[in-house]
């Protein structure tokens, strides 16, 4: 008879291997005993070895060989769908688990029922605190985001001294979230439609069965940004779309059109300030054509109803 898998980690892994490696090792090395987990990898067809080397340095982990990239919500609705353990930990393949955050995770889960989802402190590469938790998102959020006034008014951001307690969120990362398995046949998968939106959503269908808290001293590095650096056109258009279609989803007609016209300012704005500054760096070039790239997409997802993701 198997043993009780108290933890399934769930990693989805697209052409960092470096950093799965790094992340692995950092879960074995810092699991301690006393906890049964199990570790799934999802792998959206990397082209770079990281299965090799997986199976190789880790041959304990669970792997879910696709022969497509199935993107960020598939692929963990895919390791989510077979995790044999009672909770199960989303956690991105850029991250380094600090010291005993899984046992703290974990214990703090155990004997606090009220709590729907548990979400560690995240560090960035430069040791400073990464803001990965939030309350609830809105269409004047885009607004503000918009004239660059978010942190001037901070109605989405905690402060600083409270990042370094623990205390109540709303909405959280999805490259850290500790919750219980049961809580899928609750609220149901990540929605499969949205990108770098997929964790608020799930974030707020959990606040109908729970409060979610963020837990200061279960640490963990997340060296954020790799994949965005490599293909902005995917990174800004998915972004930028897949809150457009949150607010659809989470509000009035009047909020979704409210969020629509700022979104295209929001594009607009961004794509005369790269096109001026392009001549500096390659890198504004690089934004410019982004932008451009992505209003040809939201243009197409209004008027065509175009909701794939790119």
């Amino acid at each position: 008879m198997s043993a009780h898998i108290h933890i399934s980690i769930v990693i989805v892994n697209y052409n960092v291997k470096d950093l799965l490696l790094q992340c692995l090792n950092s879960i074995y090395s810092n699991c301690g005993n006393t906890l049964v987990i199990e570790t799934i990898v999802v792998d959206n067809n990397s082209v770079d070895g990281s299965l090799v080397a997986v199976k190789k340095e880790f041959p304990q982990v669970v792997l879910i060989e696709n022969e497509f990239n199935a993107g960020f919500s598939g692929a963990n609705n895919q390791g989510i769908a077979i995790a044999r353990g009672e909770y199960v930990f989303l956690l991105n393949p850029d991250t380094e688990i600090i010291g005993n955050a899984i046992q703290q995770l974990y214990e703090f889960a155990l004997s606090h029922k009220e709590y729907s989802i548990v979400v560690p402190r995240l560090w960035n590469t430069d040791k400073t605190i990464q803001i990965s938790v939030w309350k609830n998102h809105a269409p004047v959020d885009l607004i503000l985001e918009t004239f660059f006034l978010n942190k001037v008014f901070h109605r989405l951001d905690f402060t600083s001294e409270q990042m370094n307690s623990t205390f109540e969120i709303k909405t959280a990362s999805g490259a850290a979230l500790f919750f219980k398995k049961d809580l899928i046949t609750k609220i149901g998968m990540l929605d499969e439609t949205l990108f770098w939106m997929e964790d608020i959503d799930f974030s707020k269908r959990a606040q109908e069965f729970g409060k979610l808290i963020y837990l200061h001293t279960a640490e963990v590095i997340h060296h954020s940004g790799q994949s965005q650096k490599k293909n902005y056109n995917v990174a800004i258009a998915n972004q930028l779309l897949s809150k457009l279609k949150y607010y659809k989803k989470r509000n009035s007609i009047f909020g979704f059109v409210i969020a629509t016209f700022f979104c295209f300012i929001f594009i607009l704005s961004r794509l005369l300030a790269f096109g001026f500054l392009s001549p500096i760096k390659r890198v504004y070039v690089l934004k410019a054509q982004a932008y451009l790239y992505t209003l040809k997409r939201y243009f197409k997802y209004l008027i065509l109803n175009d909701k794939k993701l790119v």
